[in-house]
């Protein structure tokens, strides 16, 4: 089969190669054209590089003219200055066009011509690459089929860390048409060439109102400018606990000087970013309760005054030409920034004539219930503040920023396929026009990967097929074995209902009680919420979530039994490698296999964790009880688990506070370590040991 893709650039045939790997050449906020043929291009090369793959006897040339002798793909950006991600397959005479409203609109409709041909990308690299049997017949729709987000504002990841890049996570993302990640300099080019909205920023003033920054009088910031730091509802301001309280917005002064750093941010640092992250104190603490900050309205008013100064600030920085593009703010409806429920006054005009939107987030929601439960007494709280944002008569384009793999999940190999399939949908029909979460797991997804496919997919189109999606990722990604695969994956989403209660941020979560907790005999047993019912029903249900994970491991065990015994798996020939990048290249094989273990590794640091925890929290009510033998038995085993917690890694994560990697064993990822420990003393002192 003879096919032409048909570029709309001249020298198209010679010269694609050099216009898709052009990126670093190119202002992509001012040369349009050249970032228009940049992208193209790189989709052209995408869709001739995968069409060689699957497409028997395939011939496939890039040129800037139609061929009367082959099939035709023409790929055509309709608006050069514009990213444009609408897109549409367009039957034509001799084949298709795939039209696209900017030049992401043609990338992905070029990814999504390659997912009618069955190709599927379910995590970065090779191994997460499924490439479909060949066929001898490129799909051509029948009529026009248009293609367009039900999330426009964005979809994609918000993140913690400096060195979270990856080319291949960038690549896997824009295949699967998500478009925002923060900006990281390494691979800004890149990102920018497959359409991503790059943002920058977050908790940003926690720095900037440092009490002790100097300033340039010799003072420090806390010395001349007191009257800047909120006042608590105690009425006195104390230096040790300024950034528990929100800063006091009424202050014009303060607002200027914060402006001008914002500002020289976005013109330094944040210079490649697009959105920036304005968001208060990351404190859950309270708010400025001074006269004139209580005449604003409620926190959230509070926030939005302040942003809508910012606003004026940066529209005359641009028409001053101090500020060089145009750039969006995305503030926070956050909890922890005491800005979770909506204001009682107006959103000001001038925030929404911008663009500028804000991010939804509700860090402590209940999984083992959907959002929009009434009975639950986490989401409850989330839903009714959600409602009244969206009931607001002149409101703000808003987003969801959920939390699959939050800081205290830390990166446990935890499933959401029952609520994603139905929390989307509520989310879109409150008015929700992006979607994001925190944090993308860098490497080791493991059975993370359906989360990614459903977050994907979801945040795309909220009314797609997810059971359909399902089905076939576990047809593609195990073969054979997708019937025992997907009742492992079930009961991982079981056991995975509750983590809220068992691991969230705040004071309810059994985590949290422990790692306040001195070692030594409670004077009460241990606290639970409400999803536990009482101590009793904690033990029980750990107990079962417990037998959940040892169930799952053991069927996973059985399936790698199995594949290891598959003739077909076949590995690199390391003799045919001329060097390592190629051996790199080869080492796709037994992709199953190598799923399968990755699969493995994160179930038993899962296991671990989980038993953990629950061993933990019955060793506290048998000291609480009195029950020195249980808590002697309870003790061995907490103590067999920790030893091989700390004799493993489970994986590298990132720092905030700058740029490096953290490696901790699986114990200290557990963030229980330091409970142990006190226990382990509590038990020498008392000559338990």
């Amino acid at each position: 089969m003879k096919i032409t893709v048909v570029l709309q650039f001249e020298n198209a045939k010679n010269s694609y190669r050099i216009w898709a790997n052009s990126e670093n050449q190119i202002d992509f906020n001012n040369e349009y054209e050249k970032a228009a043929r940049c992208t193209v291009a790189y989709a052209a090369e995408e869709l001739k590089t995968h069409l060689e793959q699957s497409l028997d006897g395939a011939e496939i040339q890039i040129d800037d003219k139609v061929n009367s002798d082959s099939l035709n793909v023409r790929l055509v950006a309709k608006d050069f200055t514009t990213r444009g991600e609408r897109y549409a397959l367009i039957p034509e005479k001799n084949g298709i066009l795939i039209e696209g409203d900017g030049r992401v609109g043609v990338l992905y409709g070029v990814y999504e011509l390659l997912k009618k041909q069955g190709w599927r990308w379910y995590s970065p690299g090779d191994v997460g690459t499924y490439v479909p049997e060949k066929s001898a017949e490129l799909y051509l729709p029948a009529e026009k089929e248009f293609y367009y987000s039900t999330a426009p504002v964005g979809r994609g990841f918000s993140i913690d860390g400096r060195l979270n890049e990856n080319e291949d996570l960038f690549v896997w993302m824009a295949r699967n048409r998500l478009n925002v990640y923060f900006y990281f300099p390494n691979c800004c080019a890149l990102m920018k060439k497959l359409g991503f909205i790059l943002r920058d920023g977050g908790h940003i003033f926690e720095q900037v109102l440092n009490p002790d920054r100097a300033m340039p009088s010799g003072k420090t910031l806390w010395e001349e400018h007191l009257e800047w730091f909120g006042l608590p509802a105690t009425g006195e301001r104390c230096k040790e606990r300024a950034l528990r309280t929100q800063f006091c917005v009424s202050q014009p002064d303060c607002l200027q000087f914060l402006a001008e750093d914002l500002l020289s941010h976005i013109m330094n640092e944040w210079h490649n970013a697009d959105e920036i992250n304005v968001w208060g104190f990351d404190t859950w603490g309270g708010v400025c309760t001074c006269e004139k900050c209580k005449k604003l309205g409620n926190s959230t008013d509070q926030m939005l005054y302040m942003t809508s100064k910012f606003r004026d600030f940066l529209n005359k920085a641009r028409k001053e030409k101090r500020l060089d593009r145009d750039v969006k703010m995305v503030l926070c409806s956050y909890e922890g920034s005491a800005t979770l429920q909506p204001p009682e006054n107006e959103v000001p005009q001038n925030l929404i004539d911008a663009g500028d939107h804000i991010l939804y987030a509700p860090i402590v929601r209940c999984y083992a219930h959907e959002f929009s439960d009434s009975s639950c007494s986490y989401n409850r709280e989330y839903d009714e503040a959600l409602r009244g944002w969206s009931n607001l008569k002149k409101n703000i384009p808003m987003s969801i920023l959920e939390y699959y793999n939050v800081t205290k999940f830390e990166d446990l190999p935890l499933l959401f396929m029952r609520t994603m399939k139905k929390d989307f949908k509520y989310y879109s029909a409150l008015g929700m026009q992006g979607f994001c979460y925190m944090h993308i797991p860098m490497v080791n997804w493991g059975v993370r990967a359906l989360t990614q496919l459903l977050f994907a997919e979801l945040s795309w189109n909220v009314n797609v097929d997810a059971d359909k999606l399902t089905e076939e990722y576990f047809a593609n990604r195990y073969g054979v074995y997708k019937s025992e695969m997907k009742e492992i994956y079930s009961i991982i989403d079981e056991s995975s209902a509750q983590i809220t209660s068992w691991r969230a941020w705040k004071v309810k979560s059994v985590l949290h009680k422990l790692m306040c907790w001195d070692g030594n005999i409670p004077t009460a047993p241990l606290d639970v919420d409400d999803h536990f019912v009482n101590p009793e029903k904690f033990e029980e249900a750990g107990e079962q979530t417990n037998e959940l994970w040892n169930k799952a491991l053991n069927l996973l065990n059985e399936v790698i039994k199995a594949e290891k015994k598959n003739p077909n798996n076949v590995y690199a020939n390391v003799e045919e490698a001329v060097n390592p990048e190629q051996l790199r290249k080869m080492r796709g094989s037994a992709k199953t296999l190598k799923c399968l273990l990755e699969d493995k590794r994160g179930v038993i640091y899962g296991a671990d964790t989980h038993a953990l925890t629950w061993r933990l929290g019955q060793y506290y009510n048998a000291l609480y009880n009195g029950d020195n033998a249980r808590a002697d038995m309870l003790w061995e085993k907490i103590e067999e688990l920790s030893e091989k917690m700390e004799s493993y890694y489970f994986p590298i994560t990132f720092t905030a506070r700058f740029k490096g990697l953290i490696s901790k064993d699986a114990l200290e990822r557990t963030q229980l370590d330091e409970t142990v420990a006190k226990c382990r003393q509590a038990r020498i002192k008392n000559e338990k040991i």
